[in-house]
């Protein structure tokens, strides 16, 4: 009888140093995943911070880029305008040179008579001319300058759209790394909610 009773004691002994085992071995197994789930959410906030700075800084460079962008479109604006000028220009100065020409077609009869006038009228012929080539010239710097702003202006719409191209992509990086910290404290309140009152880790608290 005493027999029994010792192997009965002993048999309860080891039934709740197993059950004693167990609980530690669950409580140990649950923070020490409580724990990792929380390292993940900090580094995953970090990096969700990083990511917003990342692209606060390409929305102020995309937002300069546009400024620069619409200069240069005013600029192109205005050239086209001097070169509208200077086409009217031109045309004038080809108007009268016509008119000089007819004149001095029409003045051949007199020459004799009046050659004062004829060497006048070949100075005004000369100098408007010259006028001609430098209206000519500042043409062609001007077209060139057109050629020149509209080459900037399309390698500025070209990074316009590489700095959109970005945004997306890191507003797409933030959208995914805030799913996955939803994820994780939706985990962390699961494994939390799993212990007894009173025993949950400190991390649990205020989830």
């Amino acid at each position: 009888m005493s027999s029994l009773g010792r192997s009965l004691n002993l048999g309860l002994v080891l039934v709740v140093v197993l059950l004693t085992a167990g609980t530690v071995g669950a409580t140990m197994f649950y923070q020490y995943s409580v724990d990792s789930l929380d390292q993940q959410n900090e580094q995953l906030r970090e990096r969700n911070e990083a990511l917003e700075q990342d692209l606060s800084q390409t929305r102020q460079n995309l937002s300069a880029t546009q400024a620069e962008l619409q200069e240069l479109n005013s600029s192109l604006e205005r050239t086209r305008g001097d070169v509208s000028q200077v086409a009217n220009n031109l045309e004038d100065t080809e108007s009268q040179l016509e008119s000089t020409q007819s004149e001095l077609s029409s003045t051949r009869s007199e020459l004799q008579e009046t050659e004062s006038n004829l060497r006048d009228a070949r100075n005004r012929i000369s100098e408007l001319t010259a006028t001609l080539d430098e209206l000519e010239e500042q043409r062609n710097r001007l077209e060139n300058q057109i050629d020149d702003l509209e080459t900037d202006n399309e390698e500025l719409e070209e990074t316009n759209a590489e700095l959109e191209a970005q945004i997306e992509t890191l507003q797409s990086d933030i959208d995914d790394l805030e799913d996955r910290v939803d994820d994780l404290e939706s985990d962390l309140r699961r494994a939390c909610s799993e212990f007894e009152d009173g025993n949950e880790p400190a991390v649990c608290s205020g989830v």
